[in-house]
């Protein structure tokens, strides 16, 4: 259709065809995977913001029913894409890896962390915030309630950013890896104390190093575990 100067009324719907038709052959210069799995795993951590809001397992413990539906999350949307890729859970660090060498690691650094964290307690106010299911500090059935719940969901936790997003980013970009997963898992602490926010930052690195050096996520899930163990232990008893 014409306007009475006989330009082309529709040239900006064709000029924006143009345009999608260049983005899309810029996006076909990526590594399929790679952008798969970025976008995936990004959509992934926003759904669950909201999915955890109307999914209820707990309705009279929220805080735990929140554990437990992003713990499911995490670990189940990894598998949706395994046979896509032609991917085995092993390829994802499901596996115990170089037990030998990883198990002396996270024990060293987990006694660093616990000295941190007696400091930190002892300058801060952490011994006001954890733990964070403030129940589990009146009774030892809630407290191992709280911490079963709280391990499978660290468990899926790290699965999901050093299982997952880690060896899948690993195989295409190599040890910027640890630095790609970094960052959503730091974001993902936005509502944490703000030096544990921060922290973020060096752990997610670190951990990311003990995932690919043991090639496996279970290191990680045990140290995040016991850390996190230990700042409830200590929220209680200082």
């Amino acid at each position: 259709m014409f306007d009475p100067n006989g330009i082309l009324i529709y040239r900006p719907i064709h000029v924006l065809l143009i345009m999608f038709k260049q983005y899309i052959e810029e996006l076909k210069g990526f590594d399929r995977e790679t952008l798969i799995v970025i976008a995936y795993s990004t959509f992934i951590l926003l759904f669950g913001i909201y999915f955890r809001r109307v999914i209820t397992i707990l309705p009279r413990e929220m805080f735990l029913n929140r554990l437990m539906v992003l713990g499911i999350l995490y670990m189940v949307s990894p598998f949706i894409l395994m046979p896509f890729f032609r991917r085995r859970p092993v390829d994802y660090g499901f596996a115990f890896g170089n037990a030998r060498k990883w198990s002396v690691e996270i024990l060293v650094f987990y006694l660093l962390m616990l000295v941190v964290l007696v400091i930190a307690f002892r300058l801060t106010n952490l011994k006001n915030i954890y733990p964070l299911y403030k129940k589990s500090a009146h009774g030892v059935h809630l407290f191992l309630i709280y911490q079963a719940v709280q391990f499978s969901h660290m468990f899926a936790w790290e699965f999901f950013f050093r299982g997952f997003m880690l060896f899948s980013l690993e195989k295409k970009v190599g040890k910027i890896a640890v630095l790609i997963q970094m960052i959503p898992f730091a974001i993902m602490h936005y509502r944490k104390p703000e030096l544990e926010a921060y922290g973020s930052i060096i752990a997610g690195i670190f951990l990311g190093i003990v995932a690919l050096r043991g090639r496996s996520f279970l290191p990680c899930a045990i140290l995040h575990f016991t850390v996190a163990l230990s700042a409830d232990i200590l929220g209680i008893l200082m």
